[in-house]
């Protein structure tokens, strides 16, 4: 169970379910408009954010990571839009958290510039600046810790969490930084 996620994407998701219900309801009948004509419209797609499925299994295994429990989804949701996610649990055994790897074409500020991700720490995965933050439901002793990074026009963050309600056993941020710079060679330049 990864409850966790879950309030994590409903604080994220909340605001767009607001907006997109805004419209009170229409008054009368419809009316045909004058041109009964078919248009088509092509919208062009923008670049997909990177895939970090594609990071390969050895380095995921290497970091310590249980490849057999690989996921393209974060808290259960495999699609949404704008973005790509992969999930792996610690290591096998009887792990006590799970890191999940999203990537979107977002702005790194504009994310980080929300209310929702505070206690931010600048810091270094390999050769790249980062952020270390906190979001809300992470307690001040921490049962999970993320980073955050830009990659190749990529928001990249890296969320380590408790797994439902496994007892935290080592430093949550520890774990994510070791992960992520493990990884860093994997994501675009």
């Amino acid at each position: 169970m990864r409850l966790v996620g879950g309030r994590l994407l409903a604080v994220v998701c909340a605001p767009a379910l607001v907006l997109t219900g805004c419209g009170g309801p229409t008054q009368g009948s419809p009316i045909a408009s004058g041109d009964a004509s078919t248009k088509s419209t092509t919208v062009a797609a923008g670049p997909e954010p990177f895939d970090p499925c594609t990071i390969p299994k050895s380095a995921v295994t290497a970091s310590g990571l249980d490849v057999s429990t690989e996921r393209p989804d974060f808290a259960g949701i495999g699609t949404y839009p704008g973005w790509k996610n992969c999930t792996w649990d610690g290591p096998s055994g009887k792990p006590w958290y799970y890191l999940a790897v999203m990537s979107s074409k977002n702005s790194i500020d504009e994310y980080l510039n929300s209310p929702q991700n505070d206690r931010q720490v600048p810091v270094r995965v390999g050769s790249r600046d980062a952020v270390r933050y906190h979001a809300p439901y992470q307690s001040d002793l921490p049962d999970g810790c993320d980073i955050a990074l830009d990659a190749g026009g990529n928001l990249i963050i890296f969320k380590l969490d408790t797994i439902g309600s496994e007892e935290t056993v080592g430093d949550p941020c520890r774990e994510v930084s070791r992960h992520a710079s493990d990884l860093e060679a994997f994501l675009p330049k």
